[in-house]
């Protein structure tokens, strides 16, 4: 039997950290994933958008944005890039934010663009669920910040 006072104690700042940061990885993950795997209907759906930057551009976007989102979520698993790909995801969270906000504004019934099961979304929906990953990504950088600013730097190395 092994002694049970030998476990170091959670961080649970560091665990909270963890946690959305895997949240994060796994949205950026699927959703660029499911704009691959459906780029024509991806394209499509984006050439709809009353804006017309969107029109023309859409083609482009439709691998810019999901590369994006790729990028993103590697340097979410990558410790060195951790903290900037947590800023990156709060901003790229907060532009697509002012989009759905748009569409809101528009009262047009229009198709979301997202991919995978987050498409089936209402845009109200989309809001909230948006706001969500962005405070998640707030609190994450947040927490980041302070557990690096608490711990010496030795036991951020290990």
């Amino acid at each position: 039997m092994y002694p049970v006072n030998n476990l170091r104690p959670v961080n649970q700042r560091k665990l909270l950290t963890t946690a959305l940061t895997g949240l994060l990885v796994l949205l950026f993950a699927y959703t660029a994933t499911s704009k691959f795997l459906d780029y024509d209907k991806f394209v499509f759906q984006m050439r709809l958008a009353p804006l017309p930057v969107m029109k023309s551009a859409a083609p482009v976007l439709g691998w810019l944005m999901p590369v994006i989102e790729i990028l993103i979520a590697a340097g979410l698993l990558t410790s060195r890039l951790r903290l900037k790909a947590l800023y990156a995801a709060v901003i790229l969270l907060f532009v697509f934010e002012c989009y759905i906000a748009g569409m809101l504004l528009t009262g047009q019934h229009l198709p979301c663009t997202c991919g995978g099961i987050v498409s089936s979304m209402s845009w109200k929906q989309h809001l909230l669920f948006n706001a969500a990953f962005i405070i998640a990504g707030i609190i994450a950088i947040k927490q980041s910040t302070n557990y690096k600013s608490h711990v010496p730097e030795r036991q951020l190395n290990t």
